[in-house]
């Protein structure tokens, strides 16, 4: 496990209950996260836990020359997937009536929303737009079928999980909540340079 663990890490899994239950229970020993993070250590890496998530990710131990690129390049793919995902997550608490945002352990219906959709216009609209537009795009013209194909979107990219293959039931995994907290810490990283209207976007996701 401690092996299987290390990978995840270093290739940006965010390890929380709900996405990576045998790897979270590992890392819940002490003796294990700290065999983790010294062997990151090793890496320049520390093993970080966000106690509002409850989850443990990666992160490097100083930016650097050495480094730059590299978060540069995170920080851009980030970016391409940042106003599509504001864009769902708006829409998901205009549906669900809610003022409440996806996060770690947050629990969605798909077929709770379908209603809702088909009887509103300017929801249909925005879902519409959205998946015009990447990582969500889609040639789909079903208003169901559209839904679908972004909640899978969502799957795949590592926002969303199913415990059963077919359920309607997703569960909001702890990306959710750590996509605010990296996009905060390449901003306020004064080595690693960013487009001046990066920290508008930021502040735009911390809602």
């Amino acid at each position: 496990m401690f092996k299987q663990t290390v990978q995840k890490l270093l290739t940006g899994a965010i390890i929380c209950e709900t996405a990576f239950a045998d790897e979270y229970e590992y890392l819940q020993a002490n003796d294990n996260s700290q065999r983790v993070n010294d062997f990151l250590g090793n890496l320049d890496r520390n093993l970080t836990y966000l106690d509002s998530a409850d989850a443990f990710y990666c992160t490097f131990q100083q930016v650097d020359q050495s480094n730059s690129a590299e978060l540069s390049v995170l920080f851009s793919e980030v970016r391409s997937s940042f106003r599509p995902l504001v864009e769902f997550l708006e829409l998901l608490l205009t549906v669900s009536q809610t003022d409440l945002p996806l996060h770690a352990k947050s629990v969605v219906n798909i077929n709770e929303l379908f209603d809702p959709f088909e009887h509103d216009q300017t929801l249909r609209e925005h879902l519409r737009h959205l998946t015009s537009i990447k990582p969500f795009k889609s040639n789909k013209l079903e208003t169901r079928e559209q839904l679908v194909f972004v909640f899978q979107k969502l799957e795949e990219m590592g926002y969303l999980v199913r415990k059963n293959i077919g359920s309607s039931r997703y569960y909001g995994t702890a990306r959710f909540d750590i996509i605010y907290l990296l996009i905060e810490f390449l901003n306020d990283s004064e080595r690693v340079e960013l487009p001046e209207n990066d920290q508008q976007q930021q502040e735009e996701l911390l809602f």
